[in-house]
């Protein structure tokens, strides 16, 4: 049996208060009596709103419905003695797409001096109201000095304290009634006397009339309970609905870094606000000279961390360590300058259960710096297809089916090695599936890098790949493509050429033309493939799939 909550005297809470509300009439729902009775013992109260109430609608319906949601807010806060109310502005229904959750979302907490942060609740079933909750967790999770309490909204929490709200229950049922534009959704006035009067029940005071619950800690402590009360939320049905009987995969987060300290703990700080938790994080470094390590190992204990005994290893390398450690069905594979949206596992993991098991790598949305409309907008990129590679950056795959292909060839030390493991999964019957709907922002400009490296390692993989996999037709195509696709391409055409997923080509004319010393690097490229073709024709296996292009098409 549950122990009754206690009752904490509203004189016990710090002098000021800020509550998060993912919608406009959230915070008042969930702790409309606390504000007022904390104004009335001459403490503050502030709201933030995350979103803008707008729903579904676009265009002027939405103005005019976020414009009077606002007011109403503002109309409530008046009723309750609440004097600064802040809107973010962010699309309601789609916090779990922002990349920048977290980001935004640590801004505005730091500007904000209170000593108290209450948040909903991770185990609320809405997507905006967990996406909230997980995202201000791991923006708080540094600030160790600030108490942080979550609220229920649509559900009750599994408050540890209770607060009496009967002497001003009232001025909350009042407040309430100011939220006119969301009649529709049912009386908001019964709605919060039935979740108040429930606390109650095994109250043995007969003055307390309605309570509201939460649970209260140090901010420290919130990111491992939400994590852990967001993984109390699954299994998912792919709907978004919850299903007790739907099968449910474990899923390692895999990132290979190096010297990208504070890129790396952004990503870290996204992994912490997914809706679906993820169940390790596995962390490779590669001898990083700035603090990677050390802001790891501080901030972020959840974490394993292997720390290479220098810096000369490859991405292949490092990366295929970090699938050694893990012991999960499925495998998150991360660049370390990626940031995931909210709901990236939760909907990767999602269409990969509704897969069969021959779908091996779920390659998602990569939104990049610079990237140009026609690929933004392009069906290749927004459309459900098997493809002949994944994004590296951010995909989720089976343990299992990587294992037995052997992981990335490091040979490649870098670039091209998505496409060599594609190649080996469709020989073996596996496909891989894009899957816009989980998107990923990645910090990386968009096109091939610049520079002699980037160059040299791109090209010398594409031929070792081609000679490994490619059919012998296909393979005598290459040199006409590289001749009128990359050689005598302008760059205007590059860039409105036909998008494929072939996305490590694109910008390759451009180094060309651009790198001092190209030609020289293409002979060194070339020189290396030749010394590799005794290795490629040991581990040739052209691929018959369907689903098998040319790097360059």
């Amino acid at each position: 049996m549950r122990p009754i909550p206690p009752l904490l005297p509203i004189e016990a809470l710090p002098p000021e208060v800020l509550v998060v509300a993912p919608h406009p009439d959230d915070e008042v729902l969930g702790c409309g009596g606390l504000m007022r009775a904390q104004v009335l013992r001459g403490g503050q109260a502030r709201v933030l709103v995350v979103t803008d109430g707008g729903g579904g609608l676009e265009g002027h319906a939405r103005q005019e419905l976020t414009s009077a949601r606002e007011a109403e807010c503002r109309a409530a806060a008046n009723v309750l003695g609440v004097e600064h109310v802040q809107f973010l502005g962010l699309r309601d229904h789609e916090l779990a797409q922002q990349h920048r959750l977290v980001e935004i979302l640590r801004e505005a907490l730091e500007a904000d001096p209170a000593g108290l942060v209450l948040l909903p609740s991770p185990l609320d079933p809405h997507p905006d109201h967990r996406a909230a909750a997980l995202a201000c967790a791991a923006a708080l999770a540094q600030a160790g000095t600030r108490r942080v309490g979550f609220y229920g909204i649509s559900r009750q929490v599994p408050a540890n304290v209770l607060i009496d709200v009967t002497q001003v229950a009232s001025d909350k049922d009042d407040a309430l009634t100011a939220f006119g534009t969301q009649a529709a959704g049912g009386d908001l006035v019964s709605k919060a006397q039935s979740f108040d009067r429930a606390w109650t029940r095994d109250v043995d005071r007969p003055d307390v009339q309605r309570c509201e619950g939460f649970v209260l800690m140090d901010a420290h402590e919130a990111s491992a309970w939400v994590q852990r009360a967001a993984a109390a939320w699954k299994p998912y049905h792919p709907g978004g609905l919850e299903s007790a009987d739907a099968p449910t995969m474990t899923v390692t987060a895999v990132i290979s870094t190096w010297n990208k300290a504070a890129d790396v703990c952004a990503n870290l700080d996204g992994l912490r606000a997914q809706t679906r938790p993820f169940d390790a994080v596995v962390v490779v470094d590669n001898c990083s000279s700035d603090d990677t390590a050390e802001r790891i190992l501080r901030d972020y204990p959840e974490v394993r961390l292997v720390v290479m005994p220098n810096s000369a290893y490859g991405a292949c390398e490092t990366f295929n360590i970090g699938f050694a450690c893990a012991r999960t069905d499925l495998i998150a594979i991360l660049d370390d300058d990626v940031v995931l949206t909210p709901g990236w596992l939760e909907g990767a993991l999602g269409r990969l259960e509704r897969e069969p098991a021959t779908t091996a790598v779920i390659s998602t949305k990569i939104v990049e710096p610079n990237m140009p409309e026609s690929y933004l907008t392009s069906t290749a990129l927004n459309s459900e297809r098997y493809m002949s590679t994944f994004r590296g950056c951010a995909s989720l795959a089976r343990r299992k089916a990587i294992e037995e292909c052997g992981g990335y060839d490091e040979r490649l030390f870098i670039y091209g090695n998505e496409r060599d493991l594609t190649c080996r999964l469709l020989n073996r019957g596996y496909r891989v599936l894009q899957f816009p709907e989980a998107q990923a922002f990645h910090k990386t400009p968009f096109g091939l890098q610049m520079g002699k490296r980037s160059l040299y390692y791109h090209a010398r993989n594409a031929w070792i790949g081609m000679f490994k996999y490619a059919p012998l037709g296909s393979l005598l195509k290459m040199p006409w493509l590289v001749l009128t696709k990359v050689v005598l391409r302008g760059e205007k055409k590059e860039i409105e050429g036909e998008v494929t997923d072939a996305t490590g080509t694109i910008g390759l004319g451009r180094s060309l033309r651009e790198t001092p010393g190209a030609w020289w690097v293409l002979v060194r490229a070339a020189w290396s493939v030749f010394c590799n073709i005794p290795y490629c024709l040991k581990h040739r296996e052209p691929v018959r799939s369907d689903d098998f292009d040319l790097p360059i098409s």
